[in-house]
């Protein structure tokens, strides 16, 4: 698999958008959509912030195989044979940052909306 090939999946996994991932970086869409089909070089500094974008480091996106993220097992258990995902411990690791850094701006967010509501009320009480 190509570099730009492992960032696009990586970035489908997070469920980003091309538009997203070309905000982020300060790009243009058609300019971001190149990295994804290879068709520029991609620097040392760019392919870490685009590691930092998808929460990720350099060298996964490097070594990037989409057949180790989803190893597909069957698990027995009283009720028959139930099909599932594990994912990799690796990627689960990432996924648990990416929620644990979720989690943070929400209740920041949700601090800034209880302000903005005391506010609110205060103003209407006057």
């Amino acid at each position: 698999m190509s570099v730009g090939s492992n960032i696009k999946k990586l970035r489908e996994l997070k469920n980003y958008t091309q538009t997203f991932m070309a905000e982020q970086l300060n790009l243009s869409v058609s300019g971001y959509s190149k990295i994804e089909r290879d068709e520029t070089d991609i620097s040392l500094k760019r392919l870490e912030q685009i590691a930092e974008v998808l929460e990720t480091d350099f060298n996964s996106i490097l070594e990037f195989d989409e057949k180790r993220i989803f190893n597909i097992t069957q698990n027995q258990n009283a009720e028959g044979v139930q099909h599932g995902y594990t994912v990799i411990e690796n990627q689960q690791n990432i996924s648990n940052q990416g929620l644990e850094k979720l989690i943070s701006q929400l209740q920041e967010e949700n601090i800034y909306l209880r302000k903005m509501l005391e506010s609110f009320i205060e103003k209407k009480k006057d």
